[in-house]
């Protein structure tokens, strides 16, 4: 049997052992390092003295001891609050657990989507399979992600127009529609993207563009509630209009280029005045002439334009000039003009003309339209 010394003494040289190293146990037994090192099985090794960590930045090097190693993953992972899922790499995510009340995301890199599932309830969680908690969030809601991480830059694929009423089930915005569907309802909705509503306090609006600038031509109208007059633009520039104008601009565009009428009984159409100097000329309803010729004009009267919005016209020239007023030749109109034996030698002539519609029937006969008598009053003005 080997001699033995003191450990301290200096006979001895430090050995990193190789495990082959015999060691007597008893006086007929002996063993090797190796066999006594396999006794230690860290799988069923209770970790005597381990404390959880509470707060820091836990992590592991070459100088940590095993028990501090179990400490920095045991935080990493969530100090048992929360459990990391994988399917294949595929659909990495997380679940905790509180009871039997679970929370679970995951993120399906393959789907560009994220599943998330609130407050559901598992009998015995600790009893999962990572494919179970998979399957279960799945049940949950999955958002789509886009290109980007913000909502805001989400881009819609697989868009198409609608064109018809039969390219979609109906048109109505129904539970089941996804997002796309709905945004393609509304576009049609409101003509593909070519008509726009405006407003104010005064009124509403609604006009119609083709939709870029390359056929440059708009149609709108705007309705001044306020006074019941209708304002109509009618295949107008959409240049003139510019893409930036405001909803005030495109009110004060239409009221100030387009013609209007007024809506209600209590209304007649506005005059329209003009100053022509041609010697043949047509007065219509609700006109009033300035004639600046230096002939007798003959002017025409349109005996149809004549009704209950536009029931006058004025006619106004130089004392000297004379009009000879006749009836247009396709209109069914009689001319009453007053007689004047007056002979002025400064000022103008103002003639008036009113319409009187009248009916004609016999017992015999229904003649077919109705008459238009128009009275012709004339008065001077210096």
């Amino acid at each position: 049997m080997a001699e033995f010394h003191e450990i301290g003494s200096s006979q001895f040289t430090e050995v990193t052992p190789a495990g082959t190293e015999q060691i007597q146990i008893s006086a007929t037994q002996k063993t090797t390092l190796q066999k006594i090192a396999n006794l230690f099985k860290a799988m069923s090794a209770a970790l005597t003295g381990f404390t959880p960590l509470g707060k820091g930045a836990p992590s592991i090097s070459s100088s940590s001891t095993i028990l501090q190693a179990f400490q920095a993953l045991y935080q990493l992972v969530g100090s048992a609050k929360v459990k990391i899922l994988g399917n294949n790499g595929s659909t990495p995510g997380f679940v905790s657990w509180s009871g039997t009340t679970c929370y679970g995301i995951l993120f399906d890199t393959a789907g560009e989507q994220v599943y998330i599932r609130n407050s559901w309830t598992i009998s015995k969680p600790s009893e999962q399979t990572d494919a179970q908690w998979i399957a279960a969030i799945k049940a949950g809601k999955a958002i789509k992600l886009g290109d980007h991480g913000s909502i805001a830059d989400l881009k819609i694929s697989g868009w198409s127009d609608i064109t018809k009423y039969a390219d979609v089930q109906d048109p109505y915005i129904i539970n089941g529609d996804t997002m796309i569907d709905a945004l393609r309802k509304l576009q049609w909705m409101t003509g593909n993207n070519t008509i726009k509503t405006f407003g104010n306090i005064s009124g509403v609006g609604m006009m119609w563009w083709d939709g870029d600038t390359q056929y440059d031509s708009f149609t709108a109208f705007y309705f001044e509630i306020e006074t019941r007059k209708l304002y109509i633009i009618f295949k107008d520039n959409f240049s003139e209009l510019s893409a930036q104008a405001t909803n005030d601009q495109i009110i004060s565009y239409i009221k100030y280029n387009g013609p209007s009428i007024y809506i209600g009984d209590n209304y007649q159409d506005p005059m329209i005045y003009t100053n022509p100097s041609s010697g043949s000329l047509t007065l219509e309803g609700s006109s009033s002439v300035w004639y600046k010729g230096s002939t007798n004009p003959t002017v025409t009267v349109e005996g149809n334009s004549f009704d209950g919005k536009r029931p006058t016209a004025c006619f106004i020239c130089p004392y000297n000039i004379t009009p000879n007023f006749k009836s247009s030749s396709n209109t069914n109109t009689v001319l009453h003009l007053q007689n004047s034996t007056a002979s002025p030698t400064s000022g103008y002539r103002v003639y008036t003309l009113y319409c009187q519609i009248v009916s004609r029937t016999t017992q015999t006969r229904i003649v077919s339209g109705d008459t238009n008598h128009i009275f012709i009053k004339l008065d001077y003005y210096k």
